[in-house]
């Protein structure tokens, strides 16, 4: 699945159609009871950071796919309601009374899409524009005019290869939802049907969440937390490098999307890591923190990595936001792959350990002494999409994770491994400093990528 932005997002021209929920639908939300199930801790500080910006440019997150021929209309519209019945939290949205949010759920039957025919567009550029208008405008969970559902559902027509594309408000996926969207949507089109025939509903989860204690701050969890942020500032990690924007001020935003290893290379660079004791993803946060030190950063780099929260069998096919993030101390002093990466899967190792306590609750149990710096925070994730069902069809079926472009206070860098090999996806302020620094540093760790040492 190959993880974009929608400026770097190029849909072939097409007719469009749009998938929306019914009057009575809406009515029907609308006077839905408020449910016992709160926002999730991700979903919480989303919409309050959602309120604080106001009418800027939303959070969200939009997958595509191509169906062979001219698509069938009846048959998407088909599988677009079996599948919104499927997953429970995109029958769910937020509304605001006496200052407070609260969630409400809407039951499967009340559920119904009404289809639209918005037109033919003859230049791709135009299509990419419309949609981009049309996510901002609905992608919005505490709209003044209408909250839910803060999703679109589209598809572009045409005689030999038509496209499906959906984009979602941050609240309602993750990214792995998004994989496992495109392989439940192409099976529901298909044949009617997806396996297994029940999902895990995310209210579950979140119900689970929210049943979960603070922990004592002598914790060892919190006590590894103390003293990542004590090492950082008392603040999350930012980037090492010089942006030209100050924290909490953020900019328009850049991205770059950039191939790091062919498939060839990627299992290559799996072997080295292997055989010097770590794994794809160490292997990779071995050569961020030594791209960071060439660059003057020091010999311990600091970050955090985003980690699912999918342990559990009920979560593994859920659509819903399940992840955490971690803190991760990178030791290159080194100055050598080869040494520094035991170190580093070492670190990991830990990491995962710490993950297991949600953030809120550490952030809770330190109370004062953690403070939040940007609105951003220096972060490397990794996705290996070759896990999902379906993955074999992803090149074929140009299936495609596509994020917004909004601003940015810090350096974010999204690293994925399909059949086809390693990616980059990297989101920085668009500062001349940054946009150097940026240059420089993602050249530097894709040479290290291709030689380790």
């Amino acid at each position: 699945m190959r993880v974009t932005t929608i400026e770097h997002y190029r849909p072939e021209p097409g007719e469009l159609i749009e998938w929306s929920a019914t009057p009575a639908t809406l009515a029907a939300a609308a006077s839905a009871a408020s449910s016992p199930v709160p926002p999730s801790f991700n979903q919480r500080f989303h919409l309050d950071t959602a309120r604080r910006r106001g009418s800027g440019p939303g959070t969200w997150l939009a997958l595509s796919f191509d169906l062979p021929g001219r698509a069938d209309p009846a048959a998407l519209h088909r599988a677009f309601e079996q599948w919104l019945g499927r997953h429970e939290t995109l029958r769910s949205g937020f509304r605001e009374r006496a200052g407070e949010i609260e969630r409400f759920v809407l039951p499967p039957e009340h559920l119904a899409l009404g289809r639209e025919t918005i037109g033919e567009f003859p230049a791709g550029q135009e299509l990419r524009a419309y949609l981009r208008r049309r996510l901002d405008t609905v992608c919005r969970p505490l709209s003044r005019s209408q909250s839910w559902p803060s999703y679109l559902l589209t598809a572009i027509l045409r005689p030999d290869r038509s496209t499906v594309f959906c984009g979602f408000d941050h609240c309602d996926v993750d990214g792995y939802s998004l994989a496992i969207a495109v392989h439940e949507l192409q099976e529901l089109y298909r044949s009617g049907s997806v396996e297994p025939s029940e999902a895990g509903s995310f209210l579950d989860f979140c119900a689970a969440e929210q049943a979960a204690p603070v922990p004592d701050p002598g914790h060892e969890v919190v006590r590894a937390w103390d003293a990542f942020l004590a090492a950082c500032g008392e603040t999350p990690p930012s980037f090492p490098l010089d942006l030209g924007v100050e924290p909490g001020q953020p900019v328009a935003q850049a991205a770059d999307c950039r191939p790091l290893l062919d498939a060839e290379g990627a299992a290559e660079f799996e072997r080295t890591c292997r055989a010097h004791g770590g794994s794809v993803f160490t292997g990779v946060l071995t050569a961020v923190g030594l791209a960071a030190r060439r660059f003057g950063a020091g010999e311990v780099v600091r970050l955090l990595t985003p980690m699912h929260t999918r342990t559990d069998p009920r979560w593994e096919h859920a659509v819903g936001w399940l992840t955490t993030v971690a803190p991760l101390a990178l030791d290159v002093r080194s100055g050598q792959f080869s040494e520094a990466l035991p170190l580093v899967h070492q670190e990991f190792r830990a990491a995962l350990r710490l993950g297991r306590v949600p953030v809120p609750l550490v952030l809770a149990a330190l109370g004062p002494r953690f403070r939040r710096g940007g609105d951003d925070v220096f972060m490397v994730s990794y996705t290996d999409y070759r896990r999902f069902q379906g993955s074999e069809r992803h090149a074929e079926v140009d299936a495609q994770h596509i994020s917004n472009v909004t601003v940015a206070d810090d350096a974010q860098f999204w690293v994925s491994r399909t059949h086809e090999g390693l990616f980059l996806r990297s989101r920085y302020p668009g500062t001349p400093v940054a946009i150097r620094q940026i240059t420089a540093f993602t050249g530097a760790l894709t040479r290290i990528l291709a030689a380790p040492g």
